[in-house]
């Protein structure tokens, strides 16, 4: 965006350049906005200036020291007694059509709750807020951040995650070092604070025209946008950052109104200016800001670059090989290896293409699951079946129990690794006896095979996993 079209700097409110689609797109979607920063970096004064420029009924409420009374009023029962209302005041939350949440981490466990239903659902005590239309919050960075005895925040700790996940974008503000010598000039400006009146209709029309868009846009949302949010939620996970089913729809919406923002700037001309919105938009989306001290931000960086050339790629079944290679859960496998959409000769390929790169415990793993039912469902080819059907045989053929004596002067001993099996299959409970002839039968093939069992605990489980899964597949598939 050009500087002269920057409304944010139109409000007097100065460093949000870079963020300021970001800003704009979440008035656009109307979903909840977070702001995190240190004190004195303008999120209060931002969010403030932006209700006012949009002559919204406003509330801005300190959670630090907020008792429930000043958000509902004094209750107030009929002359019958049967019912309550609420004697509404200038501060109370019913009529407001935009709230800010000041110092939301800092608020007490009980209050913290009450804001949840507000920022997830507009509702209060289990009653609608009717004109509410933007929920927003700030608060100062967490209590473990901190670079010395002048950053310290005491007091501010990390959101619950289920009300962060709530938040659509969760964005850092910059402090005075991460201004540009120009923004440092006219933030210290002493003239102040800007002509918000002067950009009070320009900023009303803009957003009732690009809302229009949005609503228009997320009943028939970009198959690019849908791509990248599936692909990236997995990665991202991968990485160790789980991105919530809620989180990813956040991310579709997220995407859908930065990009009808940056649309209407001006901003897409080229396919590399894709890529720029995209890490810009997954970088300010992810719920896990409010709650983790420290976030690795190449880990996410190499997920949208991967991401990034995944969706780039024109061929759908080349695509869905990148992401079989990069689903690192079993479980994630069987799921893609029942997809309709990909020609067996492509799982077939993504198969002996696992079998060669995988340890031998989880490709036994695998055989041993799916086998029985590649067959049976068409899914690959000769080939790639007589692969998994020279480990699977091996294990299905194992019974029995296993004695081992290895003699020490006049004493024998047992098997330091069965043992250690037994021990663990004899836990299952006896209810579940296909789980517990399955884990046994897996443990005397891997022993067979001098195969070093490390946690007999982990394998089962996730032996057990894959084969709820598979029941889940199948089950789907025969309803359909």
């Amino acid at each position: 965006m050009k500087k002269s079209n920057k409304i944010l700097r139109k409000l007097g409110v100065y460093g949000f350049d870079h963020l300021e689609l970001l800003i704009l797109a979440s008035l656009v979607s109307e979903d909840p906005l977070l702001l995190v920063g240190k004190a004195g970096t303008g999120k209060t004064y931002l969010l403030n200036s932006i209700s006012e420029a949009l002559n919204l009924e406003h509330r801005h409420y300190n959670a630090s020291f907020l008792s429930f009374d000043d958000l509902v009023g004094f209750p107030f029962p009929d002359s019958k007694g049967k019912t309550v209302s609420f004697l509404k005041t200038p501060a109370t939350i019913w009529d407001a059509e935009s709230v800010l949440i000041d110092e939301i981490s800092r608020c007490k466990p009980e209050i913290q709750n009450k804001f949840f239903s507000i920022i997830h659902e507009k509702k209060l005590q289990g009653m609608a807020l009717e004109k509410l239309k933007y929920r927003w919050a700030a608060m100062n960075p967490l209590q473990g951040v901190s670079a010395g005895a002048d950053d310290f925040y005491e007091g501010s700790f990390s959101l619950d995650q289920a009300l962060a996940d709530r938040f659509a974008f969760i964005i850092y503000v910059p402090d005075w070092n991460e201004l540009t010598k120009e923004e440092q000039e006219l933030v210290i400006h002493p003239s102040g604070e800007g002509a918000i009146t002067k950009i009070s209709l320009e900023l009303t029309r803009l957003i009732s025209k690009l809302k229009v868009k949005f609503l228009k846009a997320i009943k028939n949302p970009s198959a690019e946008i849908l791509l990248y949010c599936r692909i990236i939620s997995s990665l991202l996970g991968e990485a160790g950052y789980r991105i919530s089913p809620r989180r990813a729809r956040l991310l579709a919406r997220n995407f859908t109104s930065i990009f009808i923002t940056a649309r209407e700037f001006g901003c897409i001309s080229e396919k590399k200016d894709l890529n720029i919105l995209f890490k810009l938009g997954l970088k300010w989306s992810l719920p896990h800001r409010a709650w983790k001290e420290n976030i690795e931000d190449h880990k996410i960086e190499a997920a949208h670059a991967e991401c990034m050339r995944m969706v780039s790629k024109s061929d759908p079944e080349e695509r869905w090989l990148s992401e079989f290679q990069l689903t690192n859960s079993l479980t994630g496998k069987i799921e893609k290896l029942f997809e309709d959409s990909i020609e067996k000769e492509v799982k077939s390929l993504a198969v002996l293409q696992f079998m060669k790169q995988e340890s031998m415990i989880r490709t036994a793993i695998f055989a041993f699951v799916m086998q029985p039912l590649i067959n049976k469902y068409d899914l690959i080819n000769e080939e790639s079946l007589n692969e998994l059907t020279k480990i699977a045989v091996k294990i299905l053929k194992v019974d029995g129990n296993m004695k081992w004596i290895e003699w020490i002067g006049k004493q024998g001993t047992k098997h330091p690794q069965w043992d250690e099996c037994v021990h663990y299959v004899s836990s299952i409970s006896k209810h579940e006896k296909l789980r517990k002839v399955r884990a046994k039968q897996f443990f005397l093939y891997l022993i067979t095979k001098n195969i070093t069992i490390e946690d007999c605990e982990y394998i089962e489980r996730e032996l057990n996993s894959c084969f709820k899964c598979v029941r889940k597949v199948i089950n789907r598939k025969n309803r359909n």
